[in-house]
């Protein structure tokens, strides 16, 4: 059987097939499509195919990653819905939470919710924190409403009332009555998304999800339409499964994306965290911290003891999304990020990029502005004759002019010296944005790992792990399509949750064992509706606790649900709250908030190719050329220009050690040794340097 998945970013998409027989791995990049970005996978996945013989028909798998609702979000092209609350909480949306980016700024202006106040509806109805029926719901007013819908161009509902997590009677019934009035139409309650407490986070990820459903159908069913049988379609069987990645890190059903789009928020970044963690594993080497540089941005997160950090508390464009997602951290600085001055004179790199359309300068598809890439072309990380992705020349020329005239000649420098400035403020931003995951959450970055990849990460590994300390870099076989690799290594994953509120003590364990139980049993179902046998299932439950008088609480792993992993809870939530914040009061009493299943369909993860063993000296056919490459000062190492050995990665064997400075590149990316750097290839296929000798 033949396994395929794709990726798709703001400028490349990123298409792999893998033969399990085999055991065989093809790559292809294509340029990101943006009026319709499933013509792009489809057109990626059959070169990749192609370059192992294959065609549609052998395809058995398809995994797939995707920008579509993040960019949805950001952009602010999703449908126009409505919400609809309880009455008396219309502007809910609109005053949000009391924290603010900037607290004493009085010209702040938040950003606007994704749903107009006009289209915000109340309706009569109350439950209270029990659950118990306060003031009966006001159906006549749900039958106007829906009249009242079904002459406008609104594309779906969302419905939040307060305390359905304690009773969800009044928001089954509202999407009851507005589904028969509105067919076709999206109508989401926050119960199904998000069965907790805290009204506006539950508002405001059931109105994200809604948002996001029209938008997602469309895409989604335009590629499966493109990956099925047909004139210009990739020829897949009918029956092939398609998975699309979660931000969570596991994998989702195409009925369960349209359903809960929300989930797929993050999809893309996501991947490349769980095959660094799978890649880094099978290297041994367990506590890294991931860099994903792409051409819009750089997506930096932790993985510690070979797992990667979920969050349960994310924002897009602080909007709140409580959906379990891994915490990641985008920062505005790929190899498409704009280089450009300030008002004040200082040169700025992001977070305004190129993108695919017009793209760098030199691409030569209109873009006349600044970019990394266009930097790093001036300064010899490319060559003349390098293509991007195996198949994009670049125009030195078109690079040269743009840096010159919206750089060099503002701040009177020659073209190399701004260039080399432009990598540097890159720098500067990777480093800031891997101290928020790491020095800001107590984790010393000089006992991490750096992972950089994706297609520009491993050009710039390097500088930043000297610029925090960090000793040793990994760069990951393949590592600008390691986001689709995660498509193929991931498992299956449902998350169920709901809130419990009490004194941590024997008087709530009854409930919350029977809560877990029956959410157990509802984590069975839908593994067995995904078609995943009982021997491939795991089940995961955690409880989220917090010292009595606290605001927010931390989630606490269960190792069973009976009574000796319930009393072994609180040392476990006084040892996470110490990792955490640096202290804790065994003495403090307790309280339970939420409780959670989390339910994975276990995948056989495929077997990477690895590289031939091979000794210290690098064979003869490796060595492709020579180049001329700009350094900029790096702690104490000079800049300036050396002549550097530039190297074939995929003829590189295991055991083969490279000293630099050096280039070594491969179809994905491009890895840059600055001098000083040790490079050593793995058993696995890794680049393992140590920057240790950095002079």
């Amino acid at each position: 059987m033949i396994r395929v998945a794709s990726d798709v970013g703001g400028t490349f998409t990123d298409n792999l097939a893998y033969d399990e027989q085999a055991m065989t791995m093809t790559i292809a990049k294509v340029a990101t499509t943006p009026d319709n970005r499933a013509v792009g996978t489809v057109d990626g996945l059959r070169k990749a195919l192609a370059l192992q013989g294959k065609e549609g028909g052998d395809v058995g798998y398809v995994g797939h990653g995707m920008t579509t609702t993040t960019n949805a979000v950001i952009q602010r092209t999703g449908a126009r819905i409505a919400f609809l609350t309880n009455q008396g909480f219309r502007d809910l949306l609109l005053i949000g939470r009391q924290d603010r980016p900037s607290l004493f700024d009085i010209s702040m202006v938040r950003e606007p919710p994704l749903v107009e106040r006009e289209d915000c509806y109340t309706v009569a109805g109350r439950m209270d924190a029990t659950g118990s029926e306060i003031v009966p719901l006001d159906e006549v007013a749900l039958y106007e409403l829906g009249a009242k819908l079904a002459h406008s161009d609104i594309q779906g509902v969302a419905i939040c009332f307060l305390h359905a997590y304690a009773n969800p009677a009044h928001e089954r019934r509202a999407k009851q009555i507005l589904e028969a009035m509105l067919p076709g139409r999206a109508i989401c309650i926050s119960t199904e998304i998000l069965a907790e407490f805290r009204e506006y986070e539950r508002a405001s990820t059931v109105v994200l999800n809604t948002y996001l459903v029209p938008t997602i159908n469309q895409y989604l069913a335009s590629l499966i339409e493109l990956l099925g049988p047909g004139a210009g379609c990739l020829g897949a069987p009918k029956n092939c499964p398609i998975m699309v990645m979660e931000g969570s890190g596991g994998l989702m059903t195409v009925d369960g994306a349209r359903a809960r789009p929300v989930h797929t928020v993050l999809s893309g970044p996501a991947g490349g965290v769980v095959a660094s963690a799978h890649v880094a594993g099978l290297a041994r080497i367990d506590d890294i911290v991931t860099m994903d540089m792409g051409g819009t941005s750089t997506d930096i997160s932790l993985v510690l003891a070979g797992r990667p950090q979920v969050t349960r508390r994310g924002a897009l464009e602080r909007i709140p999304v409580r959906v379990p997602v891994i915490d990641i951290n985008a920062i505005g600085a790929g190899g498409g990020s704009l280089a450009w001055i300030d008002g004040g004179g200082a040169l700025r790199v992001g977070p305004m990029s190129a993108e695919s359309i017009p793209g760098p300068a030199c691409y030569m598809r209109g873009g006349t502005r600044p970019t990394v890439t266009d930097a790093n072309l001036l300064l010899g990380r490319f060559g003349p004759d390098t293509k991007l992705g195996g198949f994009l020349s670049l125009n030195i020329d078109a690079a040269r002019k743009a840096v010159e005239e919206h750089i060099a000649k503002p701040l009177d420098l020659d073209v190399t010296d701004a260039a080399a400035g432009i990598l540097r403020v890159a720098h500067a931003t990777m480093v800031r944005g891997i101290r928020v995951v790491s020095v800001a959450r107590g984790h010393d970055p000089r006992g991490l790992t750096l992972v950089p990849f994706g297609g520009a990460g491993p050009m710039h590994g390097s500088p930043v792990a000297r610029d925090l300390g960090i000793p040793r870099v990994m760069v990951p076989p393949t590592p600008g399509i390691l986001c689709a690799l995660g498509m193929l290594v991931s498992n299956l994953r449902h998350d169920f949750s709901e809130t419990h509120i009490g004194p941590f003590d024997d008087s709530i364990y009854d409930g919350v064992s029977s809560a877990l139980a029956r959410m157990r049993a509802e984590a069975e179902d839908a593994l067995a509706r995904d078609g995943v046998p009982t021997e491939r299932r795991s089940f995961a439950f955690w409880i989220e606790m917090r010292y009595v008088g606290q605001s927010y609480e931390l989630a606490v792993p269960l190792s069973a649900t009976d009574r000796a992993a319930w009393n072994a809870l609180p040392p476990a939530f006084h040892r996470e709250h110490e990792s955490r914040y640096g202290h804790h009061d065994p003495r403090a009493p307790l309280e339970v908030v939420s409780i959670g299943v989390t339910a994975r369909g276990l995948i056989d993860a495929p077997k990477l190719p690895r590289p031939p063993a091979g000794g210290v000296t690098p064979p003869g056919e490796a060595l492709i050329g020579t180049r001329r490459i700009f350094f900029e000062s790096v702690q104490s190492s000079r800049a300036g220009w050396s002549d550097c050995r530039v190297w074939q990665r995929e003829k590189l064997l295991a055991g083969n050690v490279i000293a630099g400075p050096a280039v070594i590149e491969e179809v994905s990316s491009t890895t840059v040794l600055y001098p000083g750097d040790v490079a050593r290839v793995d058993d696995v296929g890794c680049l393992v340097i140590d920057t240790r000798n950095a002079r």
